[in-house]
């Protein structure tokens, strides 16, 4: 096989990239961070789509995510081959996971024919092409950078194609994929413990079979017992049922001789019925009488005759009054004495009292020694605010001359901030005292305000009194106020004359709208009540009273007859009297005769009662029959049980045969594939052997690998064993490359193509010598792929002589 040609077409940094391959050696040379891994990886893509092994669903390794590029909806790429003489070319979307592979030359698309991989249904190129998975691709095929590390997996994989090598050389058979088979069957079939797999369901259902055969056993000794109690109830039963129908047949001739009764019964109320009929068509005509009418009339009759006396002691009243207001006469228009108004004395006197305690309250008020007081603190305040002006004024200097003084000598300005300080202080101190004497001239400019108001208003008051005084033609107060009280002693008697007449008359007048008012209140009473009788057919309310009379026995009969009807009604009980008497002439004395004595309800009674203790048995029939019926399908069930035990035990049986059967095909499987291994290890270790040889100058010779392909190495001096772990690191890589070689040789053999990548990092340049000659020879026969980041492996080349072809990235 032979890699052709690259093209990624959007893979990582990579966008429309295409790298060239020639048959042998190939050194593909770049700086660190250049691409060369990503170009490696996307080989492994395109054959391998970077799916992980082992897996039963679809899930990719870290370098599909890694490799998918930031700004490009595109992640694809294109790879040439060619293998036995026919060129291939394989097309991968790695976006959208789609695959295509074709013969190159003819186009033909042959992605059908492809693998699809062991679990997961994708084509996968690398399965086809090399015959094994990704697995032995990394670890044989491809070689990474120090990839002295075997993966867990490949001796799995190489012991499967060993076998299958030694065997039937076919590579459908898989010695992994039979043991894996097998073990898959082991986990179907399951553990005894295993409630879930099928064996382990079947010693489960052993089980509850057992113990359904247990409580099917002892479940037929209760059957066995219900049988037997069912029919001694079915008996008392029978019994009950016969005793029920004797009480009813003495119910049936209680209820004939009560038929009889009732009919009797009906009868004589019908009779009833007919005279209470006659009676009330002679008193229908009260019918339409209202007790409410009658109690309003009386009441009316009442109001009327209470108002016929209201009204005369009226007119009594009204007479006697006229007659005293003519012997008082209509006295004087007004209350004059001795050409003085009382009315006018009275209103004068009231206002020259009230004037003259206002005078005496202006007084007692006055603030004239407040002002004195206030004057004298103003008079302290002036001095106070001027003090405090001046000391300001002078800090206020002394602060300014120290400024000055400061700016020519700055040692001074510290005695400045003291005097800056005191000067705030007297300008706060003078700017208090100004405004607490602002606030005193105001307070005693409105005191002079208020007192000048006062003084003028005492001014009014002596002059109105004066005036008062003069009017009456008096020289003092005492003198106003002995005239007042001799007027008044004067007035006392016209006064009360005077209010007695105008009580007279308005007392007359009172009652003369009273009078009218109540004549016209009886006046429409007496037309209510003519109405009131006029509308029931009474002339006068005795005659009313005998109609209510009548209407009352009237409303009597109605009840009555509505009472004998409702026992009538129940009497029939839905009948009609003719249905009573056909009942009733059946009626037979000889076949009621021996119910003498008997009581109706008593009987009803012992019939519910015989009901009720047969509802009870019934239902415990009932019960007994059901669990009968349950427990007759578990005894019939019995059977069943004892060949379905029958049936799990030979299953299990069967299980068990095949787990024996399963582990005696895995042994001698694993044993066969041990035999192999032990047949085909000594080829690898010659192989392994030989490489190791020839690429340390024949320092070491003598390899051993084992089942794991784990390494040890013979030391050619001593014949010890010494293991790897104990060698440089370029040893070790030595070894594993050898190891791979050998591998590669032993299950594929042919001319698979050699992927490294920056392998020999630590191989100094006579390690590095040898193996690119080993290369170099190698190529002769197989593609060379080697990814560097150095150029010493050209060097040496150049040195040695071989050619190869160089790819700068």
């Amino acid at each position: 096989m032979r890699l052709k040609e690259l093209n990624l077409v959007s893979f990582g940094k990579f966008q429309g990239d295409t790298i060239l391959f020639d048959e042998g050696l190939n050194i593909i040379y770049g700086e660190n961070e250049s691409g060369k891994t990503t170009i490696h990886n996307f080989i492994d893509g395109m054959f391998y789509g970077f799916l992980r092994p082992y897996v039963s669903r679809r899930y990719y390794r870290e370098e599909h995510r890694r490799y998918r590029p930031w700004n490009q909806e595109s992640y694809r790429g294109t790879l040439r081959f060619s293998k036995e003489g026919m060129d291939y070319r394989i097309d991968r979307d790695f976006g959208e996971e789609k695959v295509k592979v074709y013969e190159d030359l003819t186009g033909r698309d042959i992605t059908k024919d492809i693998d699809t991989g062991e679990r997961v249904k994708l084509h996968l190129p690398g399965m086809h092409f090399f015959n094994f998975n990704t697995i032995v691709y990394n670890n044989t095929v491809s070689i990474r950078q120090l990839g002295n590390k075997i993966d867990s997996e490949l001796s799995k994989e190489i012991k499967d194609r060993l076998a299958n090598m030694s065997t039937s050389l076919d590579d459908d058979i898989s010695v992994k994929e039979a043991i894996s088979q097998l073990d898959r069957q082991l986990e179907m079939i399951g553990t005894e413990r295993a409630y879930t797999k099928p064996y382990g369901k079947a010693i489960n259902k052993l089980d509850e079979l057992k113990r359904e055969l247990e409580e099917a056993r002892q479940q037929r000794v209760e059957y066995d017992g219900y049988v037997d109690e069912s029919h001694i109830l079915k008996k008392e039963i029978g019994d009950r049922k016969s005793r029920i129908e004797k009480l009813e047949e003495d119910l049936e001739k209680i209820e004939m001789l009560h038929i009889k009764r009732v009919y009797d019964e009906a009868v004589g109320i019908e009779d009833k019925l007919n005279e209470i009929d006659e009676d009330i068509g002679d008193l229908e005509v009260y019918s339409g009488l209202s007790f409410d009418e009658y109690s309003e009339g009386l009441k009316m009759h009442g109001d009327s005759e209470n108002l016929k006396r209201e009204i005369a002691d009226l007119s009594n009243k009204l007479e006697d009054m006229e007659q005293e207001l003519t012997d008082l006469g209509t006295g004087e228009d007004e209350m004059i004495l001795d050409g003085i108004s009382i009315e006018e004395l009275d209103a004068d006197m009231f206002q020259y009292t009230e004037v003259e305690e206002e005078r005496n309250e202006l007084i007692i008020g006055s603030h004239r020694n407040r002002l004195d007081i206030l004057d004298s603190r103003l008079a302290d305040m002036e001095g106070r605010v001027e003090e405090s002006k001046t000391r300001r004024t002078i800090s206020i200097l002394l602060s300014l001359a120290s400024v000055v003084l400061g700016l020519l000598n700055p040692v001074i300005v510290l005695g400045t901030l003291p005097l800056i300080g005191i000067t705030l202080y007297f300008n706060r101190q003078y700017k208090r005292n100004r405004g607490e004497m602002e606030e005193l001239k105001l307070e005693i400019e409105e005191m002079r305000l208020e007192e000048a108001r006062r003084n003028d208003r005492l001014q009014w008051i002596n002059e109105y009194q004066d005036g008062i005084m003069k009017k009456y033609d008096c020289a003092s107060k005492v003198e106003l106020n002995r005239l007042y009280d001799d007027m008044r002693l004067k007035s006392i008697n016209l006064k009360d004359r005077m209010e007695r007449i105008r009580g007279l008359e308005t007392g007359i007048k009172d009652i003369r709208i009273k009078l009218d008012f109540k004549q016209e209140e009886r006046q429409e009473l007496e037309e209510r009540l003519h109405i009131l009788m006029k509308i029931n057919n009474s002339g006068t309310l005795d005659e009313f009273k005998e109609g209510l009379e009548k209407k009352t026995l009237y409303d009597g009969l109605i009840k009555d007859r509505a009472n004998k009807l409702e026992v009538l009604d129940n009497l029939l009980d839905g009948k009609t009297l003719e249905d009573l008497k056909d009942m009733a002439s059946q009626y037979d004395e000889e076949y009621i005769e021996d119910i003498e004595g008997m009581d109706r309800d008593s009987i009803v009674e012992r019939i519910d009662v015989e009901k009720q203790i047969l509802s009870d048995m019934t239902n415990d029939l009932a019960r007994l029959e059901e669990r009968i019926d349950g427990l007759d399908r578990r005894v019939r069930d019995l059977v069943n049980i004892e060949e379905e035990i029958h049936r799990i035990e030979q299953l299990i049986q069967n299980f068990m045969d095949r787990i024996e059967s399963i582990n005696r095909a895995k042994e001698a499987i694993e044993k066969i594939s041990k035999e192999i291994h032990e047949q085909f290890a000594p080829n690898i270790n010659e192989w392994v052997s030989e490489v190791i040889h020839r690429i340390t100058d024949g320092r070491y010779d003598c390899i051993r690998i084992d089942d794991d392909l784990d390494i040890a190495v013979e030391n050619p001096n001593t014949q010890e064993i010494i293991e790897i772990d104990n060698l440089s690191g370029g040893t070790i890589d030595q070894l594993y490359f050898a190891l791979r070689f050998g591998i590669i040789n032993s299950i594929r053999g042919g001319n698979l193509p050699l992927i490294l990548d920056d392998c020999f990092i630590q191989y100094d340049r006579e390690r590095l010598g040898n193996i690119l000659e080993f290369l170099a020879e190698l190529s002769n026969d197989r593609q060379i792929l080697l990814f560097t980041c150095h150029r010493r492996e050209g060097e040496v080349l150049d040195e040695l002589g071989f050619d190869y072809n160089l790819i700068s990235i």
